[in-house]
């Protein structure tokens, strides 16, 4: 259930905190420099960015040491070899030093304004997570549509049952786990909590349920802040692992903080279920993509999902060819 409150107008004037921008980057040299700027824009509220580089074969490091350069709130931290955004991130909260730490993918950006707001959020609800909502980022018209997400007043209390009906794909609303929150820095060390390392995608709902199970208070609000480029675009350079993401909620089942209460294992059971229709709908497309339909046609056999997946995606032919 949601909790929602009232505005912050006549909430009193605090003390403000430091932010830490965390970007992990591979092979972002491309588009790199539009998240950093995007950072640096907010002002006073960013008080250092720090781009952790994934051992990048591009020019990367080179672009994000020359920003350092030219700009001391930049910090460059270098892994020797690749080892994915879990372990980028977790280098990269290693040496913040804000009170709080805003995470930024490095093909994404902030709209102005948005850590601020964010900042004021926290403070005036004492939160230890906090978040918005994101607008859908096309670089090819460099436009930006917002996404439907279902919180709707000016903050909303995100619990963890919420958070869990939520983040899923097929949801009533798009999925939760895509948020990009800012996480109070001492909340996490004093739970000593970091992403999981195993994980190559799907690590935001994971650090965030961990979060939520040590008791965090997660407030949302009502905000477009965040741009997003959906992986479509081509920028991502995250391996797409859906099944992995199944297994990770599976092994998450087992979590003694969860498995006794019934209402959160069946939540997560939704989840994985959408997961694995998102997992066939993916492989459906990629080989009719492909053109390798008898591999498509045995994975169809041996998959009801993805049999599910390929009457779909022939209905939806018939239909469009008949509203042609």
């Amino acid at each position: 259930m949601t909790e929602n409150f009232r505005s912050l107008a006549h909430k009193p004037p605090f003390m403000r905190p430091t932010v830490s921008v965390l970007i992990a980057a591979y092979n972002a040299s491309p588009f790199l420099g539009r998240a950093v700027n995007s950072a640096l824009a907010q002002g006073n509220a960013v008080t250092e960015i720090i781009v952790v580089d994934d051992c990048s074969t591009d020019a990367t490091l080179e672009l994000a040491e020359a920003m350092s350069r030219k700009d001391g709130r930049i910090k460059v931290v270098h892994l020797p070899k690749n080892a994915g955004p879990s372990v980028a991130r977790n280098a990269g909260l290693e040496v913040a030093s804000g009170d709080w730490v805003a995470i930024l993918d490095a093909d994404d950006a902030y709209a102005p304004g948005r850590v601020e707001r964010l900042v004021t959020v926290a403070a005036a609800q004492d939160a230890d997570i906090v978040a918005d909502k994101f607008s859908y980022y096309d670089p090819a018209t460099d436009a930006s549509s917002p996404a439907t997400i279902g919180f709707t007043d000016e903050m909303t209390r995100i619990d963890i049952k919420t958070f869990l009906t939520h983040a899923r794909p097929f949801g009533t609303d798009t999925d939760w786990g895509l948020l990009k929150p800012m996480f109070k820095q001492e909340f996490l060390a004093d739970r000593s909590l970091r992403y999981p390392s195993d994980s190559r995608h799907g690590e935001d709902f994971l650090f965030v349920m961990d979060a939520l199970l040590e008791g965090a208070k997660y407030v949302a609000s009502d905000f477009h802040g965040y741009m997003y480029t959906p992986r479509g675009a081509g920028w991502s350079r995250t391996a797409v692992n859906y099944d992995g993401q199944v297994d990770q909620s599976k092994k998450l089942l087992l979590d003694h903080r969860l498995s006794a209460n019934s209402r959160l294992v069946g939540l997560l059971k939704e989840r994985i279920r959408a997961m694995e229709r998102l997992s066939a709908e993916h492989k459906t497309q990629t080989l009719i993509a492909e053109r390798r339909l008898l591999p498509l046609a045995t994975a169809g056999v041996t998959d009801w999902r993805i049999a599910a997946s390929i009457l779909r995606q022939v209905k939806n032919k018939v239909t469009a060819v008949r509203a042609a």
